[in-house]
């Protein structure tokens, strides 16, 4: 679905590059997480994919079926306070001058798929965290990309909140059999959801350590007291440990 060959991108403002010739792949139909400690190019990876930022130097390959590179969520919902739900959700269609009976009629299709059809005509402040961001998701979604680049969604959320969020986002990603790639710092919630962690090993970013979970998938919260997800998470907490600079 996504392969770096060579990457290479320096800010203007820097005296050094952030990404140096770093490749990697990410598989059709995956759920990857990518961790790393604060300020090291995790967003900046995802600006690379977007086309947000240029490219300095390298090739970055998608399988882009959709016309679509990748469907975007940032951390903060960045829903329109003026437009309602339905509105929101629909803005991916308008701006691909969808039809308006077509775009109402997808809108209430994802509506109804995550369980808000009677929100449709409320406004965002009407609405709790954990319901903004399926909001949030369920407009990425129709962005129509087959790759969904979820940078920390949940990370603003309360602690019960936000597991269950995890498990819906589960149900949804396998529903829906898109790509994910998912920034968060959250250990335990990247082994939980993820088929594959890369690790953010250095900076500037030369390579990412690749970890397969050893779960299956639907997961259950009681996977995570194994002994071997136990050690797992240890030892990425460790990793993560020996970057950070006091």
């Amino acid at each position: 679905m996504l392969a770096f060959e060579h990457v290479t991108y320096q800010y203007d403002s820097k005296d050094s590059p952030i990404i140096e010739d770093l490749s990697f792949s990410v598989e059709t139909g995956d759920f990857v997480s990518l961790i790393g400690v604060s300020g090291c190019g995790k967003s900046t990876i995802f600006k690379l994919i977007n086309g947000i930022l240029p490219l300095g130097s390298g090739t970055i390959r998608l399988e882009n079926t959709s016309g679509i590179p990748a469907g975007y969520m940032p951390q903060k919902d960045l829903l329109f306070p003026w437009r309602t739900i339905e509105k929101n959700i629909s803005l991916p269609l308008e701006l691909r001058k969808t039809p308006a009976a077509e775009q109402k009629e997808q809108a209430a299709r994802v509506l109804e798929e995550i369980g808000m059809t009677e929100y449709a005509q409320k406004y965002p402040k009407d609405l709790s965290g954990g319901m903004r961001q399926r909001v949030s998701f369920a407009r990425t979604l129709l962005t129509g990309a087959p790759l969904l680049l979820l940078d920390e969604p949940f990370s603003a959320l309360d602690a019960l909140t936000r597991m269950s969020m995890q498990e819906w986002l589960l149900s949804e990603w396998s529903r829906y059999e898109k790509t994910v790639l998912f920034i968060t710092h959250d250990v335990e919630e990247a082994i939980f959801m993820s088929k594959k962690i890369l690790l953010v090993e250095d900076k500037p970013i030369r390579s990412l350590k690749s970890i397969d979970v050893p779960l299956p998938y639907p997961r259950k919260r009681e996977y995570m007291a194994r002994p071997e997800i136990i050690a797992l998470r240890d030892e990425l907490v460790n990793m993560l440990r020996k970057q950070v600079k006091i």
